[in-house]
């Protein structure tokens, strides 16, 4: 009689102990479920937000009709590239139609680079004609820069003293480059509050091998994002949003267009 009461007693905590776990289990279960609603509901939100802000810039604008939006694109486009022809600073254009990234200088292409691939956030495909032409119809211009590499390398070099050591210097320095395995990357903040970023790739494969292993410029700029998406949870405050442009080209040529832009270019960009 004594075996069968510790053993219905030891049923009785393992099948309590059980039943524990599985409220743990349901309560995390439930509270991720929570935070991802309100997440859901906070960041759509804050795009509408986003949306409104822009709606209320274009206030003013002649209206658009919707049948004609193509059309109004490419002379928002033109208008945008004269204008930044007048300048006297070397300015980029974008193309996203083309898939072609320019340095141009009073309208004159100086380089040329073909888009290997782009993503754009969903806020410029659900902008109307009236908002589409306030934010792309004059050109932007750059707030701030930020990139994985030196904009702007500047070395102290000691000449060499014979042959010998300008041979053992070149040797060197070609060694050093071909060895070099930079990941470039660099965004720009635009003044209509949305960022660009441009990314060096020698194919996409090799994007979506430096992502997935979160090497890299990128990976720690969504790093934070996150990070700071989950602080606006907890207090149940709307998470900033911020619309981008992600630009993928060669990685030469990216690291070319980076150091070649002055600091507070115009920018012209076609969607």
């Amino acid at each position: 009689m004594k075996e069968n009461s510790e053993e219905d007693f030891d049923s009785l905590f393992v099948e309590n102990k059980r039943s524990g776990v599985k409220y743990i289990v349901i309560i995390i279960v439930l509270s991720v479920l929570t935070l991802t609603a309100i997440y859901a509901y906070l960041s759509v939100s804050s795009v509408r937000d986003r949306m409104k802000v822009a709606q209320v810039q274009a206030e003013g604008s002649p209206q658009i009709n919707s049948s004609l939006l193509t059309q109004f694109k490419e002379k928002a486009w033109l208008e945008s590239r004269i204008k930044m022809a007048n300048g006297d600073s070397i300015g980029l254009s974008i193309d996203l139609e083309q898939r072609r990234i320019q340095l141009e200088l009073k309208g004159v292409v100086i380089l040329s680079s073909k888009i290997r691939d782009c993503s754009i956030s969903g806020f410029f495909r659900k902008m109307d004609g009236n908002v589409y032409f306030a934010m792309f119809g004059t050109p932007l211009s750059i707030q701030q820069f930020k990139s994985s590499i030196a904009k702007n390398p500047f070395k102290i070099v000691e000449a060499p003293k014979d042959t010998i050591a300008a041979q053992a210097a070149a040797d060197a320095a070609a060694k050093k480059d071909s060895l070099a395995d930079e990941n470039v990357f660099w965004t720009v903040k635009l003044d209509r509050g949305f960022d660009l970023d441009i990314q060096g790739i020698d194919s996409i494969a090799e994007a979506q091998k430096k992502y997935e292993l979160g090497k890299g410029f990128e990976f720690e700029r969504n790093l934070k994002n996150i990070a700071s998406s989950f602080q606006h949870i907890l207090r149940f405050s709307k998470p900033d949003y911020t619309p981008e442009i992600l630009i993928s080209i060669p990685e030469n040529e990216a690291k070319a267009i980076l150091r070649a832009l002055p600091r507070n270019a115009l920018v012209t960009i076609r969607i």
